[in-house]
């Protein structure tokens, strides 16, 4: 594969990674509906963006 295209998606996964670790920090630390519900979709937003970056780019 292109290596343009593997750092796309590298990043990608990464990204999703770092969305993950904050949305399950405000998930499980909030106090309001609001920031479990932000966290909750934050969960899975970072779901979906590791499944994309990780089936294309395997560390």
């Amino acid at each position: 594969m292109n290596d343009k295209i593997i750092k796309k998606y590298r990043i990608i996964s990464i990204i999703g990674i770092i969305i993950m670790g904050i949305g399950s920090f405000m998930c499980c630390l909030s106090s309001t509906k609001f920031g479990m519900n932000f966290g909750t979709i934050l969960l899975c937003i970072s779901i979906v963006l590791s499944v994309i970056g990780f089936s294309k780019w395997q560390p």
